[in-house]
């Protein structure tokens, strides 16, 4: 598409995730009420080549597994911190296996699935993806999935999230 003589590609994110994978995120939310729980997206991203063929470019995204961490923030009910130390071992054995850390979950335990000021705040990594599961004392009733924009750390922009579909198979 042209606008104002400015070439805009759409950039289209097409996600997929098992209703196993994603059982195993609500169960983890559902059992941390009335803490935060968290953990990691694993999978693989084929991301286009940035060519301009079209006026859409698709990014798919396969999350084909988490890895669970405990909350290793100072306040779990209120927020969620990934274990440090897990994410560093993590990052090493996606890596050995052809893998990425694609994005993260964590659950909000007021059953809310907007991302929060807070989650703004400490999305760090442009593009990354982040599944908020709203938890309450009944279980998980909605979840959501985002992603991290900009999508580049190069692209100019407010930082902000930005609805993602994703199809469960």
């Amino acid at each position: 598409m042209i606008w104002q003589g400015v070439v805009i590609v759409m950039m289209v994110d097409r996600v997929v995730i098992s209703q196993q994978v994603l059982d195993e995120i609500l169960d983890h939310a559902a059992q941390s009420w009335p803490m935060e729980c968290c953990g990691l997206l694993i999978g693989r991203t084929n991301a286009p080549d940035g060519g301009l063929d079209s006026d859409e470019t698709v990014c798919e995204m396969n999350i084909s597994r988490i890895v669970v961490s405990g909350n290793v923030a100072d306040d779990p009910a209120m927020t969620f911190e990934i274990d440090p130390g897990l994410l560093l071992r993590t990052h090493r054995a996606v890596r050995d296996r052809g893998e990425e850390i694609i994005g993260c979950y964590h659950s909000h335990p007021n059953g809310n699935i907007l991302p929060s000021r807070t989650d703004l705040e400490r999305a760090e990594q442009a593009g990354f993806l982040w599944l908020i599961a709203g938890s309450t004392p009944e279980g998980v009733k909605d979840w959501a999935l985002y992603r991290r924009i900009p999508l580049h750390d190069r692209d100019a922009g407010p930082r902000g999230f930005r609805p993602c579909q994703c199809r469960v198979v």
